[in-house]
């Protein structure tokens, strides 16, 4: 039919035209942006995937941050103790030395008083943007705790020495009170030894006394024992296991003797060498419901500051084996971060990014298709005329 109120044609040829103009509108898009999906009208549920993923990434950049700096802060924790370890058989060389070759106690004293100070200073200075993992008094620290976030939903790595005992100054150590020039005892438990709850060890400086009783957690009926701190008489419980071994209970009453102000190490054999508090093996005694071969004997200042001292080097051992496992973990989880971060942004770009070889070859056909679309409409537009020539 012809008519010139409805051109069917031009209609036809318009409505191609307008799907081709929208088509080619997206293709130029994708180009010009370089993503096939930039908005949520593109593509609602892969752009708000793609948004969630995008959210992770940028929480994963904190994340990374942060385990960078928690690995700073253990690496100077690292580099302190061991610096301090190198002071550590320097004081160890110092002092058996003098005990082979006659000892100055005088001088010797003055060289271990700067040894600690060494000690003390090195891990004082360990301190990163505010934490020091090596000292409470870290100059310009501000924790002992370091709290790393380790992933996207706040969890976080904990370091924290202080708590865990494994600060590397001569507090941390045990050897604030290191010298040669006292003598100490030492108490020493044989195989047939085995202290049981009640049993007591007494420790005097023949003026005052200090008593730790030992206490079974898993029994009940304990003697009644005051916790007491005088003049003259300091009580305390040492808290152990009927499981505990010897060498156990030695390292429990060592930790209960330090917390009293005495420097308390046990050394390679088992024993305790105790010193500090002008302690003397006359009138210290063991009160133990069942003799077995415990003894108490005085031994020279070398021989408590070489025990000290070999035990501090196992403790900084401790300590170093601690930050170690820190500092890899640390490593570990940045590593993994970067990767998934990596895979994440990779993941994003599958969803989003466009084709671009794709996205030119569709330019090239939907600009074709517009000039068909134009010409169609054109000769569409002209057919009215020819109407013209049934009316001459």
């Amino acid at each position: 039919m012809f008519s010139v109120n409805t051109n069917l044609g031009a209609m036809a040829a318009l409505n191609s035209l307008n799907l081709v103009e929208a088509s080619l509108k997206e293709t130029q898009n994708a180009i010009s942006t370089g993503k096939k999906i930039s908005s949520g009208a593109d593509n609602p549920a892969v752009y708000t995937i793609a948004q969630t993923m995008q959210a992770n990434v940028q929480g994963l950049t904190a994340v990374a941050d942060s385990l960078n700096f928690g690995t700073s802060v253990v690496s100077t924790a690292m580099s302190a103790t061991t610096q301090i370890g190198s002071v550590l058989a320097q004081l160890k060389n110092t002092i058996t030395q003098g005990q082979q070759t006659g000892m100055n106690a005088t001088a010797m004293n003055a060289s271990i008083t700067q040894m600690l100070a060494n000690i003390n200073q090195i891990a004082q200075s360990a301190t990163f943007n505010g934490v020091n993992l090596t000292s409470t008094t870290g100059v310009g620290a501000t924790s002992t705790t370091l709290s790393v976030v380790d992933n996207v939903a706040g969890n976080v790595i904990s370091v924290d020495p202080a708590t865990d005992a494994f600060m590397s100054d001569t507090t941390g150590l045990g050897i604030t009170s290191l010298t040669v020039s006292d003598a100490n005892v030492k108490l020493s438990f044989a195989n047939d030894t085995a202290p049981v709850s009640d049993d007591t060890i007494t420790l005097t400086n023949g003026t005052k006394s200090w008593t730790f009783m030992l206490s079974d957690e898993n029994s009940t009926g304990n003697t009644a024992f005051a916790n007491a701190s005088g003049t003259n008489q300091d009580n305390s419980y040492v808290n152990i296991l009927s499981t505990d071994s010897n060498n156990a209970i030695m390292a429990k009453l060592a930790t209960a003797m330090q917390a009293k102000g005495f420097g308390a190490t046990t050394s390679s054999t088992g024993d305790l060498i105790v010193s500090g508090n002008g302690v003397i093996a006359t009138g210290s005694s063991f009160g133990f419901a069942t003799a077995g071969g415990e003894t108490i004997t005085s031994v020279t200042g070398t021989t408590t500051a070489i025990a000290e001292v070999d035990a501090a080097i196992t403790k900084l051992n401790t300590n170093a084996a601690y930050l170690g496992a820190k500092q890899n973990q640390l490593t570990g989880m940045s590593t993994y971060t970067t990767q998934l971060s990596t895979a994440l942004t990779a993941g994003i770009g599958a969803l989003t990014d466009a084709d671009m070889a794709a996205e030119s070859a569709k330019l090239q056909s939907l600009q074709t298709r517009q000039s068909l679309a134009i010409q169609s409409l054109s000769i569409a537009n002209q057919q009215p005329q020819s109407i013209m020539t049934l009316f001459r």
